[in-house]
């Protein structure tokens, strides 16, 4: 039983409009909520407990996670003693309730993740958010890549990772099969290792030796483990396939290393050729190195993430291109300006960095009548006034790309967590850094409206 502490008289508690005159009331209004939950499938049953969350609710707390910018098991315990922070996702505890499952807020994330279509969620907030944006006839786009949170990936620690994972498995399989212990040179190079890394400068001709070490060890270890496999195999009665003890999963992850190992091997007996489809991670083999075109940030050359296309309007960032593996986005101009097109009409003035700026794009937009910040090639008009007035339309567009597009990109990472992505499958870092740009943007909705009830005048009629 719900109780309305001081009831309004348009029967609404103090609750309710204190929460909906606040920031986070006000994000929750700009967002569209009912429509993004019909994305996502209703419960095939009613048995059971009764879920915490409806299918607004899910969606609802993938917005306030970023929001709040906190772990998992701190949100938890925030949702079970703030009454905001349950209005927004749309419940209400009574006295001595609590959320008990640590586990809830990740599976609540799997299984948005699993069915999110960017471009349908997208859409629905596009046309949600149409209505507040002023300039959308000017685009910019510039690409981005938000880094994932992994240590830094080199062959040896791969590789290591690999024969870790591999030595367990082994260990685990062979007690409970009642084998022997297969032997190997595991203890010893464990060691090794750890004299590895505790190394403040590792010389190439070190590094090399190690690669060796590992790749021999990895292989004995894929061998012994194929044994275990084997044997396993042959005491399975004919017509008991079923009763298999090795989980797909594991199987799986022996696969891998077992691609690993390929890799590995053809980079050490050819060091001056790229391995095409390189995996860096074993916990996240959808990862792949992505060079950064411009200056180093801090130092790094390659960052591990999704690279993503973004496109730009009035100050709202969208997903027009995402990848996790490297892609020339100066190719994905004329997409980007059909996604402008879709959803914002004609487009007039586009924004974007040098890398853009191909003679086939020159002439794309030239025939569209499109005005760029691009620098201009070739002869120019001779009227003075002219040449001025597109000299400062070009710099306007520029300056404004360089600091509202490029500075977007920071405030999301700095403040939306897109820093560093700390989710651990690929549908569930794509989740994370798809509502992690779009909290952003409905943070800015949600400014813009307020700013406008604060400048509107007053109704003089509701008063009297």
């Amino acid at each position: 039983m719900q109780i309305a502490l001081f009831p309004t008289q348009s029967g609404r508690s103090i609750r309710y409009l204190r929460f909906h005159q606040e920031e986070l009331g006000q994000l929750r209004a700009s967002l569209p909520i009912k429509k993004l939950a019909a994305l996502l499938p209703k419960p095939k049953s009613n048995a059971g407990s009764k879920p915490w969350f409806d299918n607004e609710g899910k969606i609802a707390l993938q917005f306030l996670k970023i929001y709040e910018a906190c772990s998992d098991e701190k949100l938890l315990a925030r949702l079970n003693r703030d009454w905001g922070l349950q209005m927004f996702c749309g419940i209400q505890l009574q006295a001595g309730e609590k959320i008990k499952d640590p586990n809830l807020i990740w599976q609540i994330r799997k299984f948005v993740s699993q069915h999110l279509d960017i471009k349908q969620f997208q859409s629905i907030m596009i046309e949600h958010w149409k209505a507040d944006m002023v300039n959308t006839q000017i685009g910019m786009s510039d690409a981005t890549c938000y880094e994932s949170y992994i240590k830094y990936p080199t062959d040896v620690n791969l590789m290591w990772d690999c024969i870790s994972w591999l030595n367990e498995a082994i260990r685990y399989y062979s007690k409970e099969l009642k084998l022997r212990l297969p032997r190997n040179k595991f203890d010893q190079q464990k060691t090794k290792q750890l004299a590895y890394a505790k190394r403040r400068k590792k010389f190439k001709k070190l590094e090399k030796r190690r690669r060796r070490q590992l790749l021999y060890l990895l292989n004995k270890l894929l061998f012994q483990f194929d044994e275990v496999i084997s044997y396993w195999q042959s005491q399975v009665p004919i017509g008991k396939a079923d009763a298999w003890l090795i989980p797909n999963e594991d199987l799986t992850k022996t696969q891998l290393i077992g691609k690993i190992y390929e890799q590995q091997r053809f980079h050490y007996d050819h060091p001056g050729q790229s391995v095409p489809n390189r995996i860096v991670s074993l916990f996240k083999p959808f990862l792949r190195p992505i060079i950064r075109g411009k200056e180093s940030n801090g130092g790094k050359r390659v960052e591990f993430g999704a690279k993503v296309n973004t496109w730009q309007v009035d100050g709202l960032n969208f997903i027009e291109h995402f990848s996790f593996s490297a892609f020339h986005e100066g190719i994905r101009l004329k997409q980007g300006i059909a996604f402008h097109h879709l959803h914002f009409g004609k487009l007039k003035q586009l924004g974007a960095d040098a890398i853009y700026a191909t003679n086939e794009n020159r002439r794309y937009v030239s025939k569209l009548g499109i005005a760029t910040c691009f620098k201009p090639k070739g002869r120019r008009t001779i009227q003075p006034i002219v040449r001025k007035q597109e000299d400062l339309a070009r710099k306007t567009i520029g300056a404004i790309r360089a600091t509202v597009l490029e500075g977007s990109y920071g405030n999301d990472k700095n403040h939306y967590t897109l820093k560093k992505v700390k989710a651990r499958t690929e549908s569930t870092e794509i989740a994370w850094i798809f509502f992690g740009m779009m909290t952003a943007n409905a943070v800015k909705i949600a400014k813009r409206k307020l700013a406008k009830m604060k400048n509107a005048p007053p109704n003089i009629a509701a008063v009297a």
